[in-house]
């Protein structure tokens, strides 16, 4: 099992991360090419090159923790990976972003045809990559593209939509997905609805720092139509004009405290000390490394 002392949680966590993606990278580069046709692996590589892999990481770790052994889980984050990887590549079509992890985004590098295709093909090889899990772990693969899914028609048939509905479905059920992926992985699926629960808090975490950061970036520029999700975060504020960055930024910081709160009651039931006390720290590892981004740093008040 994966030991951790508090003070060396960011430390032993990013060493993990840092092994296990060059794994996760060979493992998925593997998978397409045995399962994408010729003509097709160039959009598909492009696609799912460039990430980060924290949610495939995340259900690595998590079933170290759980069982000392990783590996049960890596077929398991390869597939949840591609899930995460085809979200993007949709979401930036309906978005009309052009850019993606530093270089042109899918669409604009291969076309819309061709990345939307090739999604399409990698979501059904993703879903039979779980099936060796058995059947829960595909029901939850094919629940979560549902919600993605989803997400993605509120934004785009509902601009009305809550902004916290949509992270919800486009960002936390990926989270819940990941912990869920490494319970199923571990025989632990008694774990499955705390880190349901928790997964939720997660991703609300993880997507209000990310939106935090790229309002800052607008409002220190704004040379550009105010983004769609700034007006929803606004709204969910309850300051429907734009307000000053620092009241933003206050603003935002509470509610990432009342969230943090939130995912640690959430936990209060798992008999677990090590598994409690990684939980406990994982947001904070999270939200302080999407925040440094931005120059900023997160007050944590418990």
């Amino acid at each position: 099992m994966v030991k951790l002392i508090l003070i060396n949680f960011r430390n032993n966590l990013e060493a993990f991360f840092e092994d296990k993606k060059t794994l996760l990278d060979k493992k998925i580069s593997e998978l397409l090419e045995e399962h994408v046709e010729a003509n097709a692996i160039d959009v598909s590589k492009y696609i799912v090159e460039g990430g980060k892999r924290l949610r495939g990481l995340l259900t690595l770790f998590i079933t170290d923790v759980l069982v000392n052994d990783y590996n049960r889980a890596v077929r398991a984050a390869v597939a949840l990976e591609l899930v995460h990887s085809c979200s993007l590549a949709i979401d930036d079509i309906i978005d009309q972003d052009v850019k993606r992890r530093g270089r042109p985004s899918v669409w604009v590098a291969k076309g819309i045809s061709k990345t939307v295709l090739v999604s399409n093909l990698l979501i059904p090889i993703a879903i039979k990559e779980v099936s060796y899990l058995g059947t829960s772990a595909v029901k939850k693969v094919i629940e979560t593209w549902l919600k993605v899914t989803m997400g993605e028609i509120y934004d785009v048939f509902d601009e009305s939509s809550s902004y916290l509905k949509t992270i919800e479905y486009k960002t936390s059920s990926l989270f819940q997905l990941s912990l869920d992926l490494a319970a199923i992985a571990s025989n632990r699926e008694d774990l499955i609805n705390v880190f349901e629960r928790y997964g939720l808090y997660l991703g609300y975490l993880y997507q209000i720092s990310d939106d935090l950061v790229d309002a800052k970036k607008y409002i220190e520029n704004r040379n550009e139509e105010k983004p769609l999700f700034l007006i929803k975060m606004l709204n969910w504020l309850g300051a429907s004009n734009l307000i000053s960055w620092e009241e933003l930024k206050l603003m935002v910081f509470k509610k990432l405290n009342e969230f943090y709160n939130s995912a640690i009651t959430a936990i209060n039931g798992i008999n677990d000390k090590d598994l409690t006390l990684i939980l406990k720290e994982l947001p904070i590892y999270i939200v302080d490394k999407i925040l440094e981004e931005g120059n900023l740093k997160w007050n944590l008040v418990e």
